[in-house]
């Protein structure tokens, strides 16, 4: 056999081989996260709550109503608790053949991460932040 009709094969089969195969990612997000006011992050709770200065109306604005709330000797502590679950899926397949032989293959991959903010106001008694802590997590 010429030696270019053997290139020629050799290349040919790659590349019905490399054609013949097929990968598909799929990553979904859902927020689990009460209405009202805007996403409760790590960054926009550290940028916009300035202790001494952000008003209970201004966290309302930003983040909507507290998910719990604490009266503790005359003050006010504000618990926000939220989380997100990620789930993302890949799967590929291939198919090739060379004349008379053919295979096929299949393999499939799901994985689900969630992660939590929990982000704890203390206002003082006329409703000024006066501390606050985040606390970032996920499994």
């Amino acid at each position: 056999m010429p030696r270019n009709l053997r290139v020629f094969i050799i290349i040919s089969v790659f590349m019905l081989v490399l054609g013949c195969s097929k990968t598909s990612t799929n990553t979904q997000s859902v927020d689990l996260q009460p209405s009202g006011g805007s996403e409760i992050t790590y960054g926009v709770a550290k940028k916009n709550i300035v202790i001494g200065k952000t008003r209970q109306e201004d966290v309302i604005k930003l983040f909507g109503s507290p998910d719990n709330m604490i009266m503790r000797q005359g003050r006010e502590l504000w618990i926000y608790d939220r989380f997100r679950v990620e789930s993302s899926s890949e799967s590929s397949s291939g198919y090739g053949t060379l004349i008379l032989f053919g295979g096929s293959s299949r393999k499939s991959t799901v994985s689900t991460q969630t992660k939590t903010l929990t982000v704890i106001l203390d206002f003082n008694k006329v409703g000024i932040v006066e501390d606050f802590s985040m606390r970032v997590g996920g499994y």
